[in-house]
């Protein structure tokens, strides 16, 4: 059998796949809702929708198989000299495939080749695949809150977009 990392896609997302983020969101159950919003949350409505699919500063992606829209991730920015906000979501029938890290690899990737600084992740304390994820990537870790951990990925120099310094961009999904 493939291992389903090869078979996923991470591209960037666009209005038009408000529908599939919002089924994939049904399909999650709510204690991995919980660990992506600290909170509540099953769909995100077409203004917020409108606002990550073109920020300012960062983008969101979709985690795709065969077609089939199974994660997301986020990283807004307020500037690009400030670490931005990260987040992910991967479909619980497809946690624990390595989804979750090759889509965090490519936020990384994504945000660095973007200019960001760095990245910063909210994570719960609870949330084992949250802090795995993570620590693979390097992140160090800060308790901000009670029950919620910052993961923060600095780069020592931000790539400018188009400069001599900037890698060369992987396809989409091809991040490891």
């Amino acid at each position: 059998m493939d291992d389903v990392r090869d078979l996923a896609v991470i591209r960037r997302a666009v209005a038009s796949d408000l529908d599939a983020v919002n089924d994939m969101h049904a399909r999650c159950s709510a204690e991995t809702r919980r660990a992506r919003y600290h909170g509540q949350r099953d769909r995100i409505r077409a203004v917020e929708w409108a606002a990550l699919c073109e920020p300012g500063y960062g983008f969101s992606a979709l985690v795709t198989v065969q077609g089939h829209t199974v994660g997301l991730v986020n990283v807004i920015g307020t500037a690009a000299a400030a670490p931005w906000e990260a987040g992910l979501l991967i479909e619980d029938a497809w946690q624990g495939r390595g989804l979750g890290t090759r889509a965090a690899a490519y936020l990384v990737w994504e945000s660095r080749a973007s200019g960001a600084c760095g990245i910063e992740a909210l994570v719960e304390a609870d949330n084992a695949r949250g802090k795995r994820v993570f620590t693979r990537l390097g992140a160090e870790w800060f308790r901000e809150e009670p029950g919620v951990l910052t993961a923060r990925i600095r780069f020592s120099v931000p790539a400018a977009v188009g400069s001599d310094r900037s890698p060369s961009r992987p396809p989409m999904g091809a991040c490891r």
